[in-house]
C-alpha cells in the first residue's frame, strides 16, 4: 500500500466504525477520477498519489475494473499469492479507499455509473420502498420482494423512480471519450442497467474469460480516447455463500484475476499496453457473520413503531440487514431506538435523520441532497457492529452494508497495462 494509506482509518474510523471518505479517498470518487485521466473536465478527487506513473501523459485508454465485494482485507491477504495483485503492488500503486455509505451494491453501483453521491441519487439500499406502488422492492433487479418483476404487477410503474440523475457516460461522450460498459449477460439490458449505463456501449459476457477478451478487443480497436467500466459480481456472490476465508473464495478470486491477466493484459500489443491504464477497485468488502445471533426486527415492539403505508400496513425496514433504515410513526423514534439498544446493546450504532445528515453519512455534507433522497430519508438508521438485524431469515455468511473496516475499506490499484504484463 502506498503512503496515502496509513492515515485513512485514523481520519475516518470511530470506535470500530468507518465513515465514508467522500471527496478524499472514496469509491464514490473513482468514476470521475478515472475519466480525469482522459479529459480535464472531470475532477480528480482521489489524490494524485494514487495515480503514480499515469499523470505524465500518453494515456489513451482507461479500464476501470470493479470487482464487487473484494475488500481491502482480502486483497492484503491474497496479494502475494495472485500474480495480478502482486504486479500492482510492485509495479503500480495501491491506495486504500472507503466505500460509500451504505456499503451496498445498489447504492455504490448507482454511484459508479452516475458519479453522484447517495444523497444525490437517492438509491439507498437493495430494499427500497416505492411510494408510487406502496411496496418495498429489490432495487437493482427491479423486483417485488417475492421475486415478481415490478412491471408485471404494476404495468404503469416508472423505473425512473429508482434514482435521481443521469449516467455519467453522456458527459464523457461530450468530452470526446468513447465509453463502454461490460456486464454479465443476466445484468446487461435489465431495467436498472439501461438507466445507469445510458450513453455507453454495453458488452454483455457469459463468463469472466469472455469479458477479459472483450476488454482487450475494445482497447485494441480504439481510435479515440476510450473508457471502459468493467463490472464483475463473482467474488461478491461467493462471499455471500462461503464467507471470505475459504478455499472456494480464494479460487474464485484467482479465476477473476487470472482471466484479466491472461485474457486482457497479456493479449495487448506493446503500444496499446503502454497507452492503457488499468484501475482495479471494489464497491465494498464483506464481513462474516453468524446468522444465529441476528437481531429479529419482526417483533411487535418494532412493528408497532413503524410508519404505515397507504394500505395501513407497516412499512418494513429498508436498506438491508447491515444498513437498516426505519420509517417511524410520529413520536416513536426514541421508543424504537431504546428497543434496539436493549436488543443489541453496545453493538448497534443508531442515527436519527438529523444526526446522519449532520455527519454526511450519505454524502449530504459534500453535495445537495436530491428530491428522491429527501423523500426516502429514514427517520432512524441502525448499523450493527458485528451481526445482522432484519425482519426475515437469511443464510448468508459474508454480508455487507455496514461500517466495519472489512466492509468499508476497499483497494484502488492503478498502473499502466504495460507495467503489469508478465
Amino acid at each position: 500500500m502506498n503512503e496515502l494509506g496509513p492515515d485513512l482509518r485514523t481520519a475516518y474510523e470511530e470506535d470500530g466504525y468507518v465513515f465514508p471518505a467522500y471527496r478524499d479517498r472514496c469509491f464514490a470518487d473513482a468514476p470521475e477520477s478515472a475519466l480525469s485521466l482522459l479529459a480535464d473536465s472531470f475532477p480528480r478527487n482521489i489524490p494524485d498519489g494514487a495515480f503514480e506513473g499515469l499523470l505524465d501523459g500518453g494515456i489513451e485508454n482507461v479500464v476501470l475494473l470493479v470487482v464487487d465485494g473484494f475488500g481491502l482485507d482480502q486483497w492484503a491477504r491474497l496479494r502475494r499469492e495472485l500474480p495480478l495483485l502482486d504486479a500492482f503492488e510492485s509495479d503500480g500503486t495501491v491506495t486504500p479507499l472507503t466505500s460509500t455509505y451504505p456499503s451496498e451494491t445498489a447504492a455504490a453501483i448507482t454511484t459508479l455509473h452516475t458519479g453522484l453521491l447517495p444523497a444525490e441519487h437517492g438509491l439507498l439500499g437493495w430494499h427500497q420502498y416505492l411510494d408510487s406502488i406502496g411496496e418495498s422492492i429489490q432495487t437493482l433487479p427491479y423486483l417485488l420482494e417475492d421475486g415478481t418483476p415490478v412491471q408485471d404487477e404494476y404495468p404503469l410503474a416508472n423505473p425512473r423512480e429508482l434514482f435521481d440523475g443521469e449516467a455519467i457516460y453522456g458527459d464523457a461522450e461530450a468530452a470526446g471519450i468513447d465509453t463502454h460498459v461490460t456486464q454479465p449477460e443476466h445484468i446487461a439490458g435489465s431495467i436498472s442497467s439501461e438507466l445507469t449505463t445510458a450513453g455507453a456501449e454495453t458488452h454483455d459476457y457469459w463468463n469472466v474469460a469472455d469479458m477479459a477478451v472483450t476488454l482487450r478487443n475494445v482497447v485494441a480497436d480504439a481510435d479515440e480516447p476510450t473508457h471502459v467500466t468493467a463490472y464483475v459480481p463473482n467474488v461478491d456472490t461467493i462471499s455471500h455463500v462461503t464467507g471470505t476465508e475459504t478455499d472456494r473464495y480464494d479460487a474464485k478470486v484467482r479465476m477473476v484475476t487470472e482471466a484479466i491477466r491472461t485474457g486482457f493484459l497479456d493479449g495487448l500489443d506493446a503500444e496499446t499496453a503502454e497507452e492503457t491504464a488499468l484501475l482495479v477497485t471494489a464497491d465494498h468488502g464483506h464481513t462474516n457473520v453468524d446468522q444465529s445471533v441476528a437481531v429479529d426486527l419482526s417483533a411487535p415492539a418494532v412493528q408497532d413503531c413503524l410508519a404505515r403505508g397507504a394500505d395501513g400496513e407497516p412499512i418494513p425496514p429498508q436498506g438491508g440487514p447491515r444498513n437498516v433504515q426505519f420509517h417511524v410513526r410520529d413520536g416513536r423514534v426514541e421508543e424504537l431506538r431504546e428497543y434496539l439498544d436493549r436488543a443489541a446493546g453496545d453493538d448497534v450504532l443508531t442515527f436519527t435523520e438529523a444526526a446522519y445528515r449532520e455527519r454526511g453519512l450519505f454524502g449530504s455534507n459534500h453535495a445537495k441532497p436530491g428530491e428522491t433522497f429527501d423523500r426516502r430519508a429514514p427517520d432512524l438508521l441502525a448499523v450493527h457492529r458485528d451481526h445482522v438485524m432484519w425482519h426475515e431469515a437469511d443464510d448468508k455468511i459474508g454480508v455487507h452494508g455496514g461500517m466495519t473496516p472489512a466492509e468499508m475499506l476497499v483497494p484502488f490499484g492503478a498502473a499502466r497495462a504495460s507495467d503489469l504484463r508478465s
